[in-house]
């Protein structure tokens, strides 16, 4: 090992807010401190200019500086923006919380990025900051940097890292969807929830990108604050790696001094994107940085560094290497499912990407992926309200999406005549549909969400339509697909023996305050509309080929949940979920993550993960055994979890993955698990980030009365546990001792009745329990787990 470094021969920059003043004066003490030890110790406040603080002078000092500690109690978002900054510049980072302040400390529950960090606690004491300070100058740690950036991709031309924003207002659905337009882009870490990844994870996506694009919010927005304030992290990293930044805010959006210079606030969305566009345009165009980083080396190596991404959309090249198919994959391939549920994080993206991957490599098929970033539905909400009867309504839905549908479906085949070496010309049949396409005005280059408003606007009259001539718009686009495209489509398809048609994010508008009967008859009438495709596509008249399309759509389970509710005849549906109740399937994730991802590329032995990364047990279970018992049963959380783990003993620089890793990496877990039921939550029209905090320091398993008690000033409380129950969050006992935990309103409801007759025969009150993926969170212990997983 390395001998200790002299903490007198570095020097330190010192980071914090300027208010309260009280912290303030503290960190100034702490500085003096240091100082008195012979530390080389500055703040910002030594750098003042004319009275203002210059970015420039403060980037400089921590270009000179070997390490950076900032106060970051009241999420300051300067004070981030130059622990991001100090971070990528490969300095090393030294994060403090005065832990005896609540607010700080809520204040630090709401930076989940920086919890790998750890951080020193200071108790708001001058002189004790100053001595962690001092001694942790000594370790001759690396700087973080090294560990964030192991196995991280080299630097992509046109990347683009565009963190999605957690409230799809006008601006940012408008911004999204003119990023998306641009295929030349590469967009990263844009179809997530920002903030639910990992530091390590949006680092890495940063070294990768070109330039990036972060979009803050006015701060009275629900959940600005922590937002903005990891915005701010990440911008600073994003600075030191010298990426070409430009961030954008509402105009109610204050910019902190650091980067005033950089922020854009823009007063319409029309100036923001025409800001944007003027912005991609003068981006430098040079070869950039295509040297891979290469594996960091570390005192301790460990066969493994990253389980890879929970994010599908992000491991395209890689899904391919440890894909787990399931049952309900194959059907997916056989076309047998035409709707195929699951949710947040239970694989659909993955499935459906994998899917077009597998299904390509056939040439008889023709694959047409539809998976629009977002679109906008007022339009198709006024021309809804212009029909008097809901027939009406179903039968312009229906000629709606056979318009969509047949339009993808010739744009696909066109795109792929377009890459075959003789071309579009080759085919006379390929050449009269694209005369088609080209007559009816239909934008090859355009993306989904923009050719359903013009299919929409379509079926508006417009200033051709004769004056007081009846105008149908139900029959103006049958009269497009049917007798216009179909003919010409038709004989183009000749060397497919299938078209499989998949959808996937057409859930993107399901959030709070959308208009959920509305978006329900949508997707419904797209169900009814495969069926009517794949007969139009079936039938032939003589000379004329057949053609099998297959369709198939992904919904989140909890949006089909109440879909269904709107459907006349709900189940003759007949979903495909995806729920992982197979243990083996589900650690085959892990398993199969990890021979992908090790150094010797050659051993395929899963089982030395257990032997070789992993401590054998964890509370006194074997370490399987606890991944599977902590985490949801879904791909996502098993593949976090891992990370999280072997992240923190990366920074431990320990040989393994060890007991107390673990517990650090299930509090990061179980925020991950906590913050993304709140995202699911909020189509739900109640504020689970209030409702949560009744069950902190409860028992983990609750009787039904006390359940009902510990909620009863939340209105509609009844409703409220039903959604906690379907969604995992609280598991039914339905043998004594045994709790089972659920996915989607169907399942629920049977084991409902289940743990209620179990209750009634054995004369007790029904039981409930709160998942061990919640309860670090919430500091219940886990005593169950003492006599074994009980659950």
């Amino acid at each position: 090992m390395p001998a200790d470094l002299d903490p007198t021969s570095q020097s330190i920059f010192f980071a914090y807010a300027g208010h309260p003043s009280l912290r303030a004066e503290t960190a100034r003490e702490a500085v003096a401190a240091l100082r008195r030890r012979g530390v080389d110790a500055q703040s910002w406040e030594d750098l003042r200019i004319g009275g203002k603080t210059l970015i420039d002078a403060i980037t400089s000092k921590i270009d000179d500086c070997d390490a950076c500690v900032a106060e970051i109690s009241s999420n300051n978002p300067n004070v981030l923006f130059e622990a991001g900054y100090a971070l990528a510049k490969g300095k090393r980072v030294f994060l403090a919380l005065d832990e005896t302040d609540e607010e700080a400390l809520r204040n630090w529950s709401g930076l989940a990025l920086v919890d790998t960090f750890g951080r020193l606690n200071y108790g708001g004491n001058a002189q004790v900051l100053a001595t962690q300070l001092f001694d942790s100058l000594s370790d001759p740690t690396l700087s973080q940097i090294d560990t964030l950036l192991a196995n991280g991709k080299p630097r992509e031309d046109n990347a683009i890292l565009a963190p999605a924003a957690p409230h799809k207002t006008t601006s940012v659905e408008r911004l999204e969807r003119s990023l998306e337009r641009k295929t030349y882009l590469k967009l990263l870490a844009s179809q997530d929830e920002f903030g639910l990844g990992t530091l390590s994870y949006y680092t890495q996506e940063a070294y990768r990108s070109s330039a990036a694009i972060l979009h803050f919010m006015k701060p009275s927005r629900k959940r600005a604050e922590q937002y903005n304030a990891q915005l701010a992290l990440v911008g600073g990293i994003l600075h030191g790696l010298d990426r070409p930044l430009l961030m954008v805010a509402e105009p109610e959006y204050i910019p902190p001094l650091d980067y005033k210079d950089m922020l854009y606030r823009y007063e319409s969305a029309a100036a923001l994107i025409d800001h944007v566009d003027q912005w991609l345009s003068h981006l430098p165009s040079g070869p950039g940085v295509k040297k891979r980083l290469g594996r960091i080396k570390l005192d301790i190596e460990l066969p493994i560094r990253t389980f890879g991404s929970y994010v599908a959309e992000t491991e395209k090249e890689d899904l391919g290497d440890y894909f787990v198919q399931t049952n309900e994959f194959e059907a997916i391939l056989t076309g047998r499912a035409s709707v195929f549920t699951g949710r947040k994080g239970t694989g659909k993206s993955a499935s459906m990407q994998q899917a077009v991957s597998d299904l390509r490599s056939d040439r008889r098929i023709l694959v047409v992926p539809i998976k629009p970033t977002s679109y906008d539905l007022h339009g198709l909400h006024a021309t809804l309200s212009n029909f008097k009867d809901a027939g009406s309504r179903e039968y312009f839905l229906v000629n709606l999406w056979s318009y969509i549908l047949v339009t993808e479906i010739a744009l696909r085949s066109l795109a792929h005549a377009e890459d075959l070496p003789a071309g579009l010309g080759a085919d006379s049949n390929t050449a009269d549909l694209l005369e088609i396409v080209n007559s009816l005005e239909i934008d090859r280059s355009s993306d989904f969400t923009t050719r359903l408003d013009e299919a929409i606007s379509t079926s508006l009259p417009n200033s051709s339509t004769p004056e007081g001539a009846r105008f149908d718009p139900s029959e103006a686009l049958r009269t497009r697909w049917q007798s216009q495209l179909l003919p010409k489509l038709k004989p183009a398809l000749r060397s497919y023996d299938r078209i499989a048609v998949l959808v996937d994010n057409l859930d993107k508008t399901w959030e709070k305050g959308a208009d959920f009967g509305s978006l329900s008859h949508f997707l419904l009438s797209l169900l009814v509309t495969s069926g009517k495709i794949e007969n139009v596509f079936a039938r032939s008249k003589r000379g004329e080929p057949s053609t099998d399309v297959t369709l198939t759509v992904f919904l989140r389970t909890d949006i089909y949940d109440v879909m269904t509710k709107y459907a006349r005849e709900p189940d003759k549906i007949n979903p495909q979920t995806i729920q992982w109740r197979d243990e083996e399937l589900l650690i085959r994730v892990l398993e199969d993550r990890y021979i992908a991802n090790r150094k010797d590329s050659k051993s395929d032995n899963a089982d030395a993960l257990w032997t070789e990364v992993f401590c054998p047990e964890v509370h006194s279970l074997p370490t399987r055994d606890y991944i599977l018992w902590r985490a949801l049963r879904r791909p996502r959380d098993i593949i976090y979890l891992g990370n999280a783990a072997l992240t923190t003993a990366i920074n431990r620089k320990h040989e393994s993955v060890h007991p107390q890793d673990f517990a650090h990496a299930e509090e990061l877990y179980s925020r991950f698990a906590v913050d993304a039921l709140i995202v699911e939550s909020e189509a739900q029209g109640f504020d689970l980030e209030e409702v949560i905090f009744n069950f902190s320091g409860l028992d983990s398993t609750l009787s039904d009365t006390e359940l009902r008690t510990t909620l009863e000033e939340v209105a509609d409380h009844p409703i409220l546990i039903d959604w906690l129950i379907r969604t995992s969050f609280l598991g039914l006992e339905t043998r004594d001792g045994s709790f089972d935990f659920v996915e989607g309103e169907a399942e629920a409801r049977k084991k409902e009745r289940v743990a209620a007759r179990i209750a009634d025969r054995e004369g007790r009150e029904m039981r409930y329990r709160i998942h061990p993926a919640f309860r670090p969170y919430l500091e219940i212990r886990d005593d169950d787990i003492l006599n074994g997983r009980q659950d």
